[in-house]
C-alpha cells in the first residue's frame, strides 16, 4: 500500500467521523428546538421549522414496511405437525441414567428435611400452646 492511499484511507475515515458528529449536532438542535417550542408558545413558523426537521431526520424511506400476514394452510400444518414434533423431540438432550437417579435422591433428601424441619415447628408450637394453657 502507497503512501498516497494511506492518506486517503485517513481522510475517508475523518470525513465519515466529521459526517456523523454533523448529523448528531443537527439532531441535538433539532431535540432542543423542540424543548424551546414546548417551554414558551411558539409561532407557526417555528411549528414549521420543526415538522420540516422531524421530516427530514425521520425519513420513512429508511424504514421498512411491515409484512402482510399470509393465510395459514390449516390441513398441510396438520399433516406436517407430527413431522415437526418429531424432529424437536429428536433434538432434545436427554439426561443419562445416573444423572437422573442424582437429582432424584436429592429432591428425596430435600423433601425428607423440610418435613422433619415442620415437624419439629409443629412440635414446638404445640407445646408452647399447651404451656400457655390455649389448647
Amino acid at each position: 500500500m502507497t503512501p498516497q492511499e494511506k492518506e486517503l484511507k485517513k481522510t475517508q475515515k475523518r470525513l465519515k467521523k466529521e459526517a456523523k458528529a454533523k448529523t448528531r449536532v443537527t439532531r441535538k438542535q433539532a431535540k432542543s428546538k423542540k424543548s424551546d417550542y414546548a417551554q414558551s408558545e411558539g409561532t407557526t413558523k417555528r411549528v414549521l421549522r420543526e415538522k420540516e426537521i422531524k421530516k427530514n431526520l425521520y425519513n420513512r424511506s429508511n424504514f421498512k414496511a411491515s409484512k402482510t400476514k399470509e393465510k395459514i394452510d390449516w390441513k398441510l400444518s396438520f399433516k406436517e405437525f407430527p413431522v415437526k414434533m418429531v424432529k424437536e423431540v429428536s433434538k432434545i438432550k436427554w439426561s443419562g441414567k445416573q444423572n437422573l437417579t442424582n437429582k432424584f435422591v436429592q429432591v428425596i433428601i430435600f423433601m425428607l428435611i423440610f418435613a422433619v424441619v415442620f415437624y419439629l415447628i409443629d412440635w414446638g408450637f404445640q407445646t408452647l400452646f399447651s404451656v400457655m394453657h390455649v389448647i
